[in-house]
């Protein structure tokens, strides 16, 4: 794939380099010529489990010359949660409304959110309501504080009766709460579904995209010329649906630090 789109079309997530300090990714990242990113805040960066040092941040990225597009807020990795439901789901909450107020002290106005967690905490139809209820508190929060609350769509659950998250099922259940959208492409093959459909069906709601691909067997998050989905095509039918932000290439770094840098590497020559 020769990739003919300019880098300012994009944005990155420091997940890449989830094994440096948020400074230290944020440096890197500055010297490859990646001035858009996202933040990720889950165990890691932003995450308010971590404490992190929000005035420090803030001046790094201002005068790295840097835009934050977006902060994708924390889901998993809940060590000895609450035992019970609701504490946990309060705790979750409380967590990702935290994550709400670093993203509005750094000039963010789009937090991208995992309403269910395949592994962690998913849930049944029946429960519905109760997803509701506390997706609709942290969306209620994020305007308040001029903060868009984005759900994304995940790889499914192995139980039958779980919540179907594509962004179609997602938008029947939480659209009357305000919500905006982040259609992850790589999730898409995974959960069964079609890029095109997905797209139409978040419509003018969906806000920012998560770019990666995969086997069509496992969540790989490889670079986006490496994969089943034929990216360049889905890319210029976004651009015709008139949206006009930029890209989050969501990859996959490595282990070490020194296989994020091999990934960097590559991920910048998709642009020479």
């Amino acid at each position: 794939m020769n990739f003919i789109y300019n880098k300012n079309e994009y944005a990155v997530t420091t997940w890449t380099l989830e094994h440096m300090t948020l400074k230290d990714a944020l440096n890197v990242f500055d010297r490859y010529g990646f001035k858009n990113i996202e933040i990720w805040a889950d165990t890691v960066h932003l995450d308010p489990r971590c404490s992190p040092d929000i005035k420090e941040i803030k001046n790094q990225i201002r005068s790295l010359g840097m835009q934050v597009h977006s902060v994708h807020g924390p889901f998993r990795n809940y060590k000895n949660p609450p035992s019970e439901e609701e504490a946990f789901r309060r705790f979750r909450t409380d967590t990702l409304k935290k994550t709400i107020d670093y993203a509005y002290e750094l000039g963010c106005s789009i937090l991208v959110m995992h309403a269910l967690d395949r592994k962690e905490y998913n849930y049944s139809v029946e429960q519905i309501p109760m997803v509701q209820d506390y997706v609709g508190e942290i969306a209620r929060y994020g305007v308040q504080n001029g903060v868009q609350l984005a759900i994304e769509d995940i790889p499914p659950g192995k139980k039958s009766d779980e919540i179907c998250t594509t962004l179609e099922n997602q938008k029947k259940i939480f659209g009357h709460l305000g919500v905006k959208y982040c259609l992850d492409i790589g999730h898409v093959p995974l959960l069964g579904a079609d890029l095109f459909r997905e797209t139409d069906a978040a419509g003018s709601d969906l806000i920012t995209f998560h770019i990666h691909n995969n086997s069509g067997i496992s969540d790989d998050h490889y670079l986006p010329d490496n994969g089943i989905i034929d990216w360049p095509q889905l890319h210029d039918y976004i651009r015709s649906t008139g949206f006009q932000g930029e890209f989050v290439l969501e990859i996959y770094g490595g282990t070490d630090k020194e296989g994020e840098l091999d990934t960097l590497r590559r991920m910048d020559s998709l642009f020479k």
